[in-house]
């Protein structure tokens, strides 16, 4: 065996044909070897949120104020292709024969071991970061009182990428949930590449979130309402950037449109197409919410929402009439009255006004009351009272 760097010894195990060391390292190592696979939502590449830095403070004043202790585990991998005899030789301490035929053949193993590895090579961490990032900031405040704090570690040995995104995933979704902008972006990158998973989710009637976040992709590419309106997973808004919506709040209320025997095989870009046709022809008959949308809820979620749920009805209308779904002013001539709607408001010196048109939408106006599951429902069963319904444009 060439000669290695760094070792680290523990139970070791083949758990379904996947090799596991069960160990503890210094944090010194763990520190200068660490890597963490944070999600960009410009490449799109890695998987994990951007690391909090109040909960990386938070924990290292656990372990230096609080004298606190980490007794569970880091999850860590070794990537697939770093797992070879030069850069890092995994040695069984007995029944050799028995690990490797359960390596071989995808079965199960227990003993012990030691994995050692080049100086230069990259731990994974795939949960645990702010905990390992509480002992950084620690090891670069003072230095030699925590480079011996022993930390536990879970080291998953030879994961390719794609492998640890997904244990991450159920990891943080089973356990304790990662927020769902980034749990629904990894399910849809994850479904991209396995079929497998893809069946799973069609049988579970979950296919909709991936479904919905291809919608989503290939809308933001179209010149319409929607373009530079979402916000993506890892990207704080800003003032002025114009972004009026979570990604994910938006593909959740597309659900009542998958669900359309129409669009249950359509291909992702020709739904986007409709989609962007719908607010384009809302744009046609109300512009002003388009011009400040961060000034309306009408590109907010309870907007989104609401007029989502009447799309299928719009839909049927304009079938009905023979005409085509990607033509904006056929979805404006039903939506004509949508500057009808009118409700009431107190302002800040207790007088009651109504509210029609555009200001039915300004944000703290009528629109904004309609807030949560039920109040959005009423919002979009006040949209459909201003619409046609389609038996009435049934031609025998």
């Amino acid at each position: 065996m060439s000669v290695q760097k760094i070792e680290i010894s523990g139970a070791l195990c083949v758990q379904r044909g996947t090799r596991m060391l069960q160990a503890f390292a210094d944090a010194a190592t763990v520190s200068g070897h660490q890597q963490i696979d944070i999600f960009s939502p410009d490449s799109r590449d890695g998987y994990q949120r951007a690391p909090v830095t109040t909960r990386v403070r938070k924990a290292a004043r656990y372990y230096d104020e609080k004298r606190g202790r980490m007794p569970n585990p880091l999850l860590i991998n070794i990537r697939k292709k770093d797992m070879d005899e030069e850069r890092a030789a995994v040695v069984v301490d007995f029944d050799q024969a028995g690990y490797e035929r359960a390596v071989r053949e995808g079965g199960s193993w227990i003993g012990t071991g030691r994995i050692a590895f080049a100086e230069d090579l990259e731990l994974w961490i795939y949960d645990g970061q702010h905990r390992a990032g509480g002992l950084n900031q620690l090891l670069a405040e003072q230095g030699g009182a925590y480079e011996d704090f022993p930390v536990p570690i879970s080291l998953t040995l030879g994961l390719d990428q794609g492998e640890e995104m997904r244990e991450f995933f159920e990891v943080n979704t089973n356990a304790a949930p990662v927020k769902t902008d980034l749990a629904w972006e990894l399910l849809t990158k994850m479904a991209e590449d396995d079929p497998e998973l893809r069946e799973m989710l069609a049988a579970e009637d979950r296919d909709w979130v991936t479904r919905a976040y291809s919608v989503v992709d290939e809308l933001e590419k179209l010149e319409g309402p929607w373009k530079g309106r979402f916000q993506e997973a890892n990207r704080r808004k800003t003032r002025g950037d114009g972004v009026t919506i979570p990604k994910p709040q938006f593909a959740r209320s597309l659900k009542p449109v998958l669900d359309m025997p129409l669009f249950k095989r359509a291909e992702a870009d020709k739904i986007a197409a409709v989609i962007n046709a719908y607010w384009t022809g809302i744009r046609q008959v109300m512009p002003e919410p388009f011009e400040e949308p961060t000034d309306f809820v009408l590109q907010k979620g309870n907007g989104a929402v609401a007029l989502h749920r009447v799309l299928p009805q719009v839909i049927e209308v304009v079938r009905s009439t023979g005409g085509g779904l990607g033509q904006p002013h056929l979805y404006a001539d039903v939506m004509v009255d949508l500057p009808t709607l009118e409700g009431e408001v107190v302002d800040n010196e207790g007088q009651r006004a109504i509210r029609s048109g555009a200001d039915f939408w300004r944000v703290s106006s009528v629109a904004s009351g309609f807030s949560g599951d039920a109040g959005r429902r009423r919002l979009s069963l006040l949209i459909q009272s201003r619409l046609s319904s389609p038996a009435e444009t049934i031609q025998l």
